[in-house]
């Protein structure tokens, strides 16, 4: 099997040396997604819900492109910069996923732009 690269013009174009996700047999690895638009521009004047909900929709966008949907989710990790907003994530989160609910991992991080990223591993 070979690793592919899997990208969208309908999620931020990557900041560094890594692809929006990549692909190995049914497995696809979305790389985290930070409240970015298009642009690039980053959210950080937004409200924690906007802030959560631009990255899923950009998470969203990568897994599409892949011919997946976060419905597909096996993992998650959530970077959160305040864990007390760890309540409002997860009704904002169920939006987005489905059952069986995909494991996933809470982390606080000391982000200083924003407030969340979100990473996650489909199965096709």
């Amino acid at each position: 099997m070979t690793i592919v690269a899997v990208s969208t013009d309908q999620a931020p174009k990557p900041n560094g040396t890594y692809n929006q996700a990549v692909a190995y047999g049914n497995l696809v690895f979305l790389s985290g997604q930070t409240p970015r638009d298009l642009e690039g521009n980053r959210l950080s004047h937004r409200t924690f819900d906007a802030q959560a909900r631009q990255a899923l929709d950009n998470l969203q966008a990568i897994a599409k492109a892949s011919g997946l949907s976060l419905r597909n989710c096996a993992k998650v990790t959530v970077y959160l910069q305040d864990p007390a907003n760890a309540r409002e994530f997860d009704l904002i989160y169920r939006e987005y996923v489905s059952e069986p609910w995909p494991a996933r991992t809470l982390v606080q991080s000391s982000f200083v732009d924003f407030e969340i990223e979100i990473e996650a591993i489909l199965i096709g």
